[in-house]
């Protein structure tokens, strides 16, 4: 039985990834952080679990013993209180180096290191930076944008170096947005697709920008009857509106392709959802769902964030299930109080 260390084993992808090792035999060790307020989620599931600070390479070295693989899913998605930008920035690239450092000392041995990057590295945010191209492949140029993205980059760089240096067969995974719980919810709605507006109005290169001036969202808000109002906006044309997100439990499986996979050595693979979702398909469903109705609205610019999901697939069995109706139902569910969060979205 192959022993796997998952690092960050209780955060929203490092629990399911526990899990669905554990649904396929694997013997796993989880590193948390001493005292993680989410230790609960793998609690009781029969995993060795170890807590500890990857910015301690002792640590780091201390847990990649005796283990056949490495998943590294630890990483801060912000600053803690009172953390400033440049000690986030290095708490995750000096974590994913202290780890990575640790996993190549057995480079003989290591059967993978699966590093767990982000669709961020593109970015695949047009309302700051338009994409150079749609969908977004694993050849699109990187061009990171804030402390978090570039962290992941840097991580990127860490990983292969290292892999160059040893001989360590790496593969990363880049995942979408992504969401679990009931988080979903608010993506297809008046409020979020106002914020976008604003936020694309405020960066001259990204996909929104008016240059005129012209403040799209006004006009929006004033027809809505409340921000939570699921809108399915098109642009002039009747193109919709794209937001391939990912749920965490796809996140979790894409992980296991990389490990488990011989063509997944030495790449890196985009894993998002089934399939591009628009916000009209998007809207209609929470519409039906919550019982309300749907704002149909037209702008004269068009958001698109999707990946292109077609070389994971191929490659390495990527094979994501969560689609937009299970990933709104679900959390619907969660909200109401029909299902248990820590459970129902495995």
């Amino acid at each position: 039985m192959a022993k796997v260390l998952v690092t960050g084993a209780a955060g929203q992808v490092g629990s399911r990834l526990v899990r669905q090792l554990l649904e396929k035999n694997y013997e796993v060790r989880g590193l948390i952080l001493p005292e993680d307020p989410n230790r609960k989620r793998i609690d009781g599931l029969g995993i060795e679990v170890v807590e500890g600070n990857l910015m301690d390479v002792d640590t780091a070295i201390k847990v990649a013993e005796g283990v056949d693989a490495i998943i590294h899913t630890a990483n801060l998605v912000g600053p803690l209180p009172g953390m400033s930008q440049s000690e986030f920035f290095a708490n995750n690239v000096q974590a994913t180096y202290n780890i990575a450092y640790a996993a190549s000392r057995h480079a003989d041995k290591l059967q993978r290191f699966v590093y767990t990057s982000s669709s961020s590295v593109y970015p695949n945010d047009s309302q700051i930076l338009a994409t150079a191209y749609n969908p977004v492949d694993e050849l699109h140029p990187t061009r990171p944008i804030g402390t978090y993205a570039a962290s992941k980059l840097a991580g990127e760089a860490v990983v292969q170096a290292l892999s160059r240096e040893t001989g360590m067969r790496v593969s990363m995974i880049r995942p979408s947005g992504i969401v679990s719980g009931t988080a979903v919810l608010s993506r297809w709605t008046v409020g979020f697709v106002s914020t976008i507006l604003k936020i694309g109005q405020q960066h001259t290169k990204s996909a929104l920008y008016m240059p005129d001036g012209t403040e799209l969202w006004h006009e929006l808000e004033r027809a809505a009857s409340s921000p939570q109002q699921p809108c399915a906006i098109t642009d002039m044309e009747g193109r919709p509106w794209i937001y391939q997100l990912i749920h965490a439990s796809d996140a979790a499986h894409g992980l296991i392709c990389a490990l488990e996979s011989p063509a997944a050595v030495g790449e890196a693979f985009n894993a998002a959802a089934p399939r591009p979702i628009t916000y009209p398909e998007a809207a209609e469903i929470l519409a039906r769902i919550k019982g309300q109705e749907v704002l149909q609205w037209r702008v004269p610019v068009r958001w698109v964030f999707d990946l292109d999901i077609s070389k994971a697939k191929s490659w390495i069995g990527y094979q994501p299930k969560w689609d937009i109706a299970r990933m709104i139902q679900t959390a619907a569910d969660i909200e109401e109080g029909r299902a248990d969060a820590a459970v129902v979205d495995l």
